[in-house]
C-alpha cells in the first residue's frame, strides 16, 4: 500500500561566528607587471565557491576580465588569517575584505595614472584593465604597464585590508541580544512523499525549496548549495544510521553509513 504525505520544517541561521567571538577576514589584491592580478586570502574553498566569489568581486571592481585574475588561498606563508571556512561567513568576510582591497587598489591605480597622465581622477576612467582619460579613451595605459613604472618609483600596485563587524553576547538569562549575530538566513521547505507501507520504501517526489540568501554573488553556486544540502537533508533522514554496539561503531566508513551521491540526485 502506498500513501503520500507531506513535511514542511523552516529555519532561522545566524551566520558568522557570532556572541562576542572576533569574527574577521584579511585579504590582499596586487596587481603584477606581467599581466596577472593576485587575489591573496588564507580562505579554504571547501567546493562552497569562496574562489570564484572573490574572483568576481576583485573583476568587478576593477573592471577586468576574470581570467586574468589568480587566487593563492590558504598559503600562512603568503597570506593572512580569513577565519574558518564555515558559519556560512566566507563570502560575507573575505568576500568584503576582498572588495574593499580591490577598491583601495583602484585608488592607487587612479593616483598614479593622474602622475603619469598628469590628469586629476575625475577626468580618468577604467575598462577591461586600461586607465584612460574621458576626453581621449585612446590615450590609454594598461593596468600591467602602469605597474612597471609604479615600481619604478619604489612602490607597488598592491592593497590589503580587512574587514570585521562586532557582534554582542546574549543576555545568558533570556538569550536574546542587539546583535548576536551578523545577520541571518531564513529557509522553508516542503517535501512531499510516497511511502510504501509494505516495503519500507520511500520516493521524494517534490521538493519546495525557498531561501533568503540576500545578495546573490553567484546564482548558480547558490543553486547548487540549496540543491546539495537538500539531498544531504534526504540523505540524514533516509539513508544515515550509524550502528553502535557495545561502544563500537560497526559501520566506521561509507561502504556502511549510506550517504548520498550525485547518482540519488
Amino acid at each position: 500500500m502506498k500513501k503520500h504525505g507531506k513535511g514542511m520544517a523552516t529555519i532561522m541561521f545566524g551566520f558568522g561566528y557570532g556572541e562576542e567571538f572576533p569574527d574577521h577576514a584579511i585579504a590582499a589584491v596586487e596587481i603584477k607587471d606581467d599581466g596577472k592580478i593576485l587575489i591573496r586570502t588564507a580562505a579554504a574553498d571547501v567546493g562552497e565557491g569562496v574562489l570564484t566569489v572573490v574572483t568576481q568581486i576583485a573583476a568587478e571592481v576593477l573592471k577586468v576580465n576574470p581570467e586574468v585574475i589568480e587566487v593563492i588561498l590558504g598559503d600562512t606563508h603568503l597570506t593572512k588569517s580569513a577565519g574558518s571556512t564555515s558559519a556560512t561567513r566566507q563570502t560575507f568576510f573575505t568576500g568584503n575584505a576582498v572588495k574593499r582591497a580591490s577598491e583601495e587598489l583602484l585608488g592607487k591605480i587612479y593616483h598614479y595614472a593622474s602622475l603619469e597622465f598628469t590628469s586629476n581622477h575625475v577626468e580618468l576612467g577604467i575598462d577591461e584593465g586600461y586607465i584612460f582619460r574621458n576626453d581621449n579613451p585612446n590615450d590609454k595605459l594598461s593596468y600591467w604597464e602602469l605597474a612597471k613604472e609604479v615600481n619604478k618609483r619604489g612602490d607597488d600596485l598592491k592593497a590589503e585590508a580587512s574587514f570585521f563587524l562586532p557582534t554582542d553576547k546574549p543576555d545568558p538569562k533570556t538569550g536574546q541580544g542587539e546583535k548576536v549575530y551578523v545577520a541571518y538566513t531564513f529557509v522553508t521547505q516542503i517535501i512531499d512523499v510516497e511511502v510504501d507501507t509494505d516495503t519500507g520504501i520511500v520516493q521524494v517526489l517534490k521538493v519546495y525549496s525557498a531561501a533568503d540568501i540576500g545578495k546573490a554573488i553567484n546564482p548558480k553556486n547558490v543553486e547548487g548549495q540549496i540543491e546539495g544540502g537538500t539531498v544531504q537533508g534526504i540523505g540524514m533522514a533516509l539513508m544515515e544510521e550509524q550502528v553502535i554496539k557495545e561502544g563500537i561503531t560497526l559501520n566506521p566508513d561509507l561502504t556502511g553509513y549510506l550517504i548520498p551521491t550525485s547518482m540519488d540526485t
